[in-house]
């Protein structure tokens, strides 16, 4: 008796690393029905836009979005310079399965202006590259909430460099809300 007791007791020791690594792997793996898609809006300091977002793998997922750019924070006045964007940027997760969690993401923008320069409606370029980091909650799975900051370089051009035309440093803020499938 004392021998079987003996023997069940050094499995059970043997085997409970084996048992606590596969609940802990069992743990973090994603689960079947984290959505891979959010369909966002994207509500950031300079821009209104539209956007997609798709996981790749576990921790990274890619975000593609586009719409209005006002750099209203750098101008002298709402308006001076505006057009449209396309941002795309990777969103590299941490503490969670993407699309949830802490992230942070560079991203590189590019945008169609127009604005007066010098008395003259003028059509140029804007640019900016930046990155932000954040948290990304999903609520019920379905309903996606990002918010994050960081900073970006971003310049604009119309016609001439003279204002409403830039080039500076700034703070960046992001803030997306969106349906996730």
């Amino acid at each position: 008796m004392r021998r079987a007791v003996a023997v069940a007791l050094l499995a059970l020791l043997v085997s409970a690393p084996t048992r606590a690594r596969a609940a802990e792997a069992e743990a973090t793996r994603p689960s079947a029905s984290v959505p891979k898609n959010v369909v966002l809006a994207d509500l950031g300091l300079h821009v209104i836009a539209l956007g997609y977002q798709r996981t790749l793998s576990d921790h990274v997922a890619l975000s593609v979005s586009g719409g209005l750019y006002d750099p209203w924070t750098v101008t002298d006045k709402v308006g001076d310079i505006r057009g449209a964007m396309l941002r795309v940027r990777p969103y590299f997760f941490f503490t969670d399965h993407a699309p949830r969690g802490v992230w942070i993401s560079p991203f590189a923008q590019g945008a169609v202006v127009r604005g007066t320069s010098q008395g003259e409606a003028r059509t140029g370029g804007a640019f900016a590259l930046g990155a932000a980091a954040g948290y990304a909650f999903l609520f019920g799975d379905v309903v996606h909430l990002s918010l994050g900051v960081g900073g970006q370089l971003h310049y604009a051009r119309v016609g001439t460099d003279a204002p409403p035309s830039f080039y500076t440093a700034g703070i960046h803020v992001d803030g997306t809300v969106g349906f996730a499938f």
